[in-house]
């Protein structure tokens, strides 16, 4: 009976023991569940991402892709370093917000509109190497608005005016691109960017041009949230914008009205690639790309897409800050908030 005991002891104990090791190693091959940048967030995980704040929190799609973004009320987030008006700050690898300051408040639209007019030409436009005879509409713009300064009858592609409208800010490269859609006109562009607004159910966003700023009477007002919306679905759907807007410069050849070649260049509108100052960003992110309003718009505007070292993503967006060299500063201070370590 003893030797009996003793063997079941035995048996009992190299059952443990082999039921130890097999959780051992079990353990060492699971790793937490994190989203692929861009990967569509399904709702029912949305709450153990970003809690409901006390006050409902406000649900809205993320696009028209299915993902989930929920923004607490402002008083869940801390903003004391940031001065600027509006600021919103997203993991958009896991969908967690994780600064929210008056992001839906309704803001004049001003370079903002530009990514709403970029989204118009990259959903519609079949051949980005289709050629654009510069027209007299762009002529109709207020002499301090005009950036590219181009001639009439000069011949650039719809990829060259869409570099030149985003990285560079360039409001005539817009209107060459709003009065060149074929079988279009300026109005029927603007009337796709509304529509765009109504598709995407950006009920904050409504558009009287194409280029930003207020001209006689209409609409011309977005929120960051609607802004962060268009801004995922060209990131997620068209690496043709991505790739813009990580360009420091970019350089093109053109035909005048004599068909001879000319050259162009445009520099990004981006304090990082650009500014002489001694800003660095936070040693664990590098910089995707972004744009920033010129220097004579005030209130100015920035958005900045960065990567982390675990290859997390992260779309910081401000509006109202006091100016350019602002933008550069409150944006030091937004990425501040993107933590080091998980």
């Amino acid at each position: 009976m003893q030797k009996l005991n003793r063997s079941l002891r035995r048996k009992a104990s190299l059952l443990m023991t082999l039921l130890l090791m097999l959780g051992i190693l079990s353990g060492c091959g699971s790793k937490p569940t994190i989203l692929k940048p861009y990967e569509p967030m399904d709702a029912t995980k949305s709450s153990e991402i970003s809690p409901t704040a006390e006050k409902a929190a406000i649900k809205r799609l993320d696009g028209v892709s299915g993902n989930t973004l929920l923004i607490k009320d402002d008083s869940a987030y801390d903003s004391s370093r940031i001065s600027a008006r509006q600021a919103l700050l997203v993991n958009i690898t896991s969908g967690e917000v994780l600064l929210s300051k008056q992001a839906l408040t309704a803001i004049p639209a001003g370079n903002f509109t530009k990514l709403f007019a970029a989204y118009v030409v990259l959903n519609n436009e079949e051949n980005p190497q289709r050629q654009v005879s510069i027209s007299q509409d762009t002529y109709n713009l207020r002499s301090d608005l005009v950036r590219c300064k181009f001639q009439k009858d000069d011949v650039f592609t719809v990829q060259d005016l869409l570099y030149a409208s985003l990285m560079y800010c360039a409001n005539d490269a817009v209107i060459a691109l709003s009065s060149s859609r074929p079988g279009g006109s300026i109005s029927a562009f603007v009337n796709e960017m509304n529509a765009l607004s109504d598709r995407l159910n950006l009920k904050s966003s409504g558009f009287s041009n194409a280029y930003g700023y207020p001209s006689g009477e209409g609409r011309q007002e977005t929120t960051l949230l609607d802004v962060y919306t268009v801004l995922r679905e060209m990131i997620d759907n068209y690496p043709a914008f991505s790739e813009i807007i990580s360009k420091p410069v970019y350089f093109c050849t053109y035909y005048n009205s004599k068909s001879e070649p000319l050259s162009a260049s445009w520099s990004s509108s981006l304090p990082y690639y650009n500014s002489e100052e001694g800003y660095d960003l936070p040693e664990h992110l590098e910089l995707l790309g972004g744009i920033c309003e010129p220097a004579a718009s005030i209130p100015s505007q920035i958005f900045c897409l960065f990567k982390d070292a675990y290859g997390t993503q992260y779309l910081a967006i401000l509006a109202g800050c006091n100016s350019y060299d602002d933008c550069y500063e409150q944006m030091q201070n937004l990425a501040g908030y993107i933590p080091s370590i998980y």
